[in-house]
């Protein structure tokens, strides 16, 4: 195959599978149909997948690793933010652009965080949600050391992580508007880094 051919095929191959994913979920997903819809033959599909878990995580992994890149890069940011406060009271509980960064990402792939949110059963990506609140809970303490005279709540930690991510996620399902999402997620931006600080920070 030409590279332009196979980039072609390719990305119909991409287009039939999300569309596939979406309505009838990961597991009763058909790759005959998928093939069919793409307008060409299993063994190309094969060419380039080596089985549907590899086409779905082709779908799923780049917008997925994007935003886990930003949340990584967000924290780092926040840790140098935090280092040079001379105290807590003077955090920013509207946390400069976070959520509109955030947010920015999601939608910009809704159709794919939709898919990963509904329709991923019986693939690695299920526990997607848990996943995410294991990275946020992963970064946090490395944010912590930088604040002179506080450690942190091990609970409390855990339980902030998985409500700021169900907090984006409800957001996401509920409002297709990225405009209305931004505004609404900057004021629960407000409300949970006022929740990180009075929750999960701790004056040793």
């Amino acid at each position: 195959m030409k590279p332009d051919t196979d980039y072609k095929k390719r990305e119909l191959l991409l287009k039939a599978a999300k569309e596939e994913f979406i309505k009838k979920g990961y597991t009763k997903a058909s790759l005959r149909t998928i093939c069919s819809k793409a307008g060409v033959t299993t063994g190309a599909l094969y060419f380039f997948f080596e089985n549907k878990a590899e086409l779905f995580s082709a779908i799923v992994d780049p917008p997925l690793n994007e935003l886990k890149g930003l949340l990584k890069q967000y924290f780092i940011e926040d840790a140098k933010y935090l280092s040079s406060l001379k105290s807590i009271d003077e955090v920013d509980s509207g946390h400069s652009n976070a959520s509109e960064i955030f947010t920015k990402c999601i939608y910009k792939n809704r159709d794919v965080f939709r898919l990963l949110l509904t329709r991923s059963e019986n693939t690695v990506y299920e526990n997607t949600l848990d996943d995410l609140s294991s990275l946020i809970e992963s970064l946090i303490p490395s944010i912590v050391s930088t604040i002179p005279g506080y450690t942190y709540d091990q609970f409390m930690l855990e339980f902030m992580a998985h409500l700021s991510v169900d907090s984006y996620i409800n957001v996401i399902r509920r409002e297709p508007d990225e405009k209305k999402a931004v505004d609404k997620l900057r004021k629960i931006t407000h409300y949970l880094v006022r929740g990180w600080i009075k929750l999960a920070l701790v004056e040793e």
